[in-house]
């Protein structure tokens, strides 16, 4: 009798699940299951984008506009950018955890080109697809380690002005990189006013968001968050420094990055979208912490969900 339980649990966990359907418009370029997760990349040929997304296809982890690559395609992409706006040097070393397609430091290294670029991807294949379909090229100033991010933050000795954590996806968080011992690793490869920045998915307010403020606010003290328009997506913004910015700071350095043609996004509408983190109810959230990080099950439970 057991051994038929330890089979039946086995067969569910190896077997995939359904692939959801492509809309009329879109045609399937490339698929593969890596060791890490399932990759597609899908090209709509309407709208003339092409996309990394997961296996329920319903969001994606990046992309560009095929006839474009060098725009940011993406509202969560460009919302990172304000972060530039908390440092009041342009950046000069920089560490993206996860890669996804490779668009924002693709884009960050075209319009920043004196600037070191580190990033920490753990699949092999996630860099493969990024260099052949979305145009990621590593040169002097960039280059992709095949790492755990927090191996990587762990193993490393540089400190960073400004690190960006893009390794969460809608369907799976890796919860080892959201907990306050992750936080602090990352805040103690900061230079002393260095930002963090972080995307995080939540079509709806659940546990995760208010988990994530409060884990925040223990690690940093200073969080600023910043509302997607028109996506499901939130920007955490954190700075190791101790003095806090204003709205009419932030809304001043963002200007200034914007006129110095610096970047082609409006960082000033994005300002504009600034929110307090006491604008939310989060004070009954819990800690995430390696012991306790249930993250991909907070997903699923709106706000003051028991």
């Amino acid at each position: 009798m057991i051994r038929t339980i330890l089979l039946i649990v086995f067969c569910f966990i190896v077997l995939p699940a359904k692939v959801s359907a492509l809309e009329p418009t879109e045609k399937l370029i490339f698929e593969k299951n890596s060791l890490y997760q399932y990759i597609s990349v899908i090209e709509d040929t309407v709208k003339g984008e092409r996309y990394v997304r997961n296996r329920k296809r319903e969001y994606a982890q990046g992309g560009i506009y095929v006839n474009a690559p060098d725009k940011l395609l993406f509202e969560f992409t460009q919302m990172g950018f304000i972060s530039l706006a908390f440092l009041d040097r342009e950046p000069k070393d920089v560490l993206f955890v996860g890669l996804g397609a490779g668009a924002m430091p693709r884009y960050f290294n075209r319009h920043y080109p004196e600037a070191n670029i580190d990033i920490a991807e753990i699949d092999p294949d996630m860099l493969a697809v990024a260099q052949k379909y979305f145009y990621l090229k590593e040169n002097e100033m960039m280059k992709v380690h095949i790492e755990d991010g927090r191996l990587f933050v762990k193993r490393s000795k540089k400190k960073y002005d400004w690190i960006i954590l893009d390794a969460y996806q809608n369907d799976y968080i890796p919860f080892h990189l959201t907990t306050l011992e992750f936080l602090k690793e990352v805040k103690g490869r900061l230079k002393d006013d260095g930002v963090i920045v972080t995307n995080i998915t939540s079509p709806f307010r659940n546990k995760f968001f208010d988990s994530m403020i409060m884990t925040y606010k223990k690690a940093f003290p200073h969080i600023y968050i910043f509302k997607g328009r028109k996506s499901g997506n939130f920007i955490f913004v954190a700075t190791a420094g101790r003095k806090a910015k204003d709205r009419n700071e932030i809304e001043s350095m963002a200007a200034r990055i914007q006129s110095s043609k610096k970047v082609d996004i409006d960082l000033s509408g994005i300002a504009a979208r600034f929110e307090l983190s006491t604008d939310y109810e989060w004070e009954r959230a819990k800690i995430l912490t390696d012991d306790f990080a249930p993250v991909n099950l907070y997903q699923h439970q709106k706000s003051g969900a028991q």
